[in-house]
């Protein structure tokens, strides 16, 4: 049997969107020139359970909404919070990702460099509704920024921001609380039992651990901390 044959036999069986991921080519990688060219922006639901600063019971699992500048691979800005996505953590995500950050660390108590912010060119998105907002939309037209959609259903032209999502769930596997994201894995172990981590821990966790290598990259992309004043600019850095 021949690849179409089994493509028509995955389709008939599994349905179009199985046999096109299945058999459709991947898209070639979605790239950047210079930073802030591009970045890419999404959520995910955190295979971690948090508890209460004060009573320490478990809570629920916190919603991760991440940025990421394409062409240096470096994590622009981020926004963790017990709601839902929405229009407002869309503005929040985009906020960190726009702002200088030494007062958030500061306000914080964590000691760490993370000069990277700026006005991207290009913000990249999937189709959710809170990305679709009229006052994303007109923000981003007056400030010069372009949004640009993923084609629905592919999954490959949102490849940074899903790997490195893909990467920090698995660090999340590892600490107490953890739900796992392989049912199949997690046996008899209790998440909610064991959940030990605030809401303010893991984000002072997330920040306090990203890899100095990436900011050596960042280094390598100009990204020195100087905000794009002039819509579209080429000589833009974070």
């Amino acid at each position: 049997m021949d690849q179409s044959d089994q493509r028509r036999l995955m389709k008939s069986r599994e349905g179009a969107k199985a046999a096109r991921q299945q058999f459709a080519p991947v898209v070639g990688e979605y790239s950047a020139e210079y930073a802030l060219q591009v970045v890419q922006i999404d959520h995910t639901l955190v295979d971690l359970f948090i508890v209460d600063a004060v009573s320490r019971q478990p809570l629920q699992r916190p919603w991760l909404k991440m940025a990421i500048d394409v062409a240096s691979r470096v994590v622009t800005g981020f926004y963790l919070s017990l709601e839902r996505p929405s229009s407002t953590s869309v503005a929040l995500a985009i906020q960190h990702l726009v702002l200088p950050k030494d007062s958030w660390l500061a306000s914080r108590g964590i000691e760490a460099e993370w000069p990277v912010f700026g006005l991207p060119d290009v913000i990249h998105l999937d189709n959710g509704r809170e990305f679709h907002g009229k006052a994303l939309v007109r923000g981003a037209a007056e400030h010069g920024i372009d949004l640009r959609y993923r084609p629905v259903a592919r999954p490959h032209y949102g490849g940074h921001i899903e790997r490195l999502i893909g990467t920090m769930m698995g660090a999340v596997h590892l600490l107490p609380g953890s739900t796992s994201s392989d049912i199949g894995s997690r046996g008899d172990y209790d998440a909610q039992r064991h959940a030990v981590m605030t809401l303010d821990e893991l984000e002072h966790r997330r920040v306090s651990r990203r890899r100095p290598r990436r900011l050596a990259t960042a280094s390598k992309y100009g990204l020195a901390g100087c905000c794009r004043c002039t819509p579209a600019s080429p000589t833009a850095t974070l």
